[in-house]
């Protein structure tokens, strides 16, 4: 039997009921944990709701705290180790499974796709789905592209969703987890990072199972409310570099399957309420740094301060742009956090014109010849 870990902070209680319950009701599951990150509304909700749910499935739902292990900010990464150290702690499962609790299309399948898969001798089982053509911007332009600078021949960065929270590890895959160091300290966004290179440079069996109908769920308007996730997204990348890592995992992705009309046709983001970001708040500093950056990129990051500009930052200058900041950039500086959010903001809203606007498929093509790209030129050392 397995347990199912859903890590929280505040979310629309009835989804977090829903979502407890669909785990608790399937066969293979015998133990549910809700893993809150405070005391808050939805923490108090779970906690009064869970023992009937736990009656009326036969299934226990526990709720726990997350523990302070990390070093970073205390956020998602503390809620999936604590989730890890239940696991072998105080269960005897042979398998943990990991959903975000805010998922609205959540349902049985999703369970049944990673047991089937782990049953087949997978030790890590990852789900991937279709996501709109301006969705996953971290995804494509930190981690892929990171991945596909930094280690072009391995599996890295074929990886569909390496920032998924959607995961299924083996019992010997959790207790690698908790005796790695660099995994334990990361208690923040960048824990997707930590668990997608840590597996794959253990060299395990990872499979990515389709998840057709897609992960809704909250979108966000401007992208400054991914300022957070972009900066320590980023900064998890870069503290591995220089890492080895051999070609000794294995890796299937499953087939896909025709995309909704629900996902082909959603804009990921809100144009209107990014724009302005580019052009707001800049310091003598900041202007400073960008003196790292290829002349075109500083010239054209510069002169946002009067117009929205972004075309100049295309797929050949995000490349050199990318490799200056692995090189450059200064965890936990302000000003070299406000140089890397303008650079990404600038990138995704020249892609978003470019490309994104001539429709999903092309869009789709694109990115993924992008990375192929990336990693061909980082393994010629060009």
């Amino acid at each position: 039997m397995s347990l199912v870990v859903f890590p929280f902070r505040t979310e629309d209680p009835k989804v977090v009921e829903f979502n407890l319950r669909v785990a608790a009701s399937h066969p293979a599951v015998g133990r549910v944990l809700a893993v809150g990150a405070e005391e808050e509304s939805t923490y108090q909700a779970v906690e009064a709701f869970r023992s009937e749910l736990a009656a009326t499935t036969g299934t226990p739902v526990d709720l726990i705290l997350q523990d302070r292990i990390g070093s970073k900010r205390p956020g998602k990464g503390d809620g999936m180790n604590t989730g890890l150290r239940y696991f072998l702690n105080e269960t005897d499962a042979e398998r943990i499974h990991f959903y975000d609790a805010d998922i609205t299309s959540f349902g049985p399948d999703w369970i049944t796709r990673a047991e089937s898969a782990a049953d087949r001798g997978h030790d890590v089982v990852r789900h991937f789905f279709p996501r709109s053509s301006t969705d996953a911007m971290i995804t494509w332009m930190i981690t892929r592209t990171g991945f596909a600078l930094l280690w072009p021949h391995t599996e890295l960065p074929r990886i569909e969703q390496p920032l998924g929270g959607e995961l299924l590890f083996t019992r010997p895959v959790a207790e690698a987890l908790v005796a790695d160091a660099r995994v334990q300290d990361q208690s923040d966004w960048g824990i997707d990072t930590l668990y997608t290179f840590s597996t794959i440079q253990a060299g395990l069996s990872v499979y990515e199972t389709y998840v057709p109908q897609g992960k809704q769920h909250a979108m966000y308007g401007g992208l400054t409310d991914l300022r957070t996730m972009l900066v320590e997204c980023f900064s998890a990348i870069q503290s591995l570099t220089g890492e080895v890592v051999g070609v000794g995992a294995t890796h299937q992705i499953e087939a896909t399957a025709a995309v909704p009309a629900s996902i082909t046709e959603k804009i990921g983001y809100n144009l209107e309420a990014t724009l302005h970001l580019l052009g707001e708040d800049w310091t003598a500093r900041q202007a400073e740094l960008l003196g790292h950056f290829p002349t075109g990129v500083k010239e054209g990051m510069l002169a946002n301060r009067s117009t929205p500009t972004f075309l100049f930052l295309d797929e050949e200058a995000w490349f050199l742009s990318f490799r200056t900041l692995l090189e450059a950039y200064v965890p936990g500086d302000p000003d070299w956090e406000a140089v890397l959010f303008r650079l990404w903001v600038a990138r995704v809203i020249s892609y978003t014109a470019t490309r994104a606007l001539r429709g999903y498929e092309h869009s789709q093509r694109y990115l993924a010849e992008m990375v192929d790209g990336y990693r061909r030129r980082a393994e010629l050392g060009s």
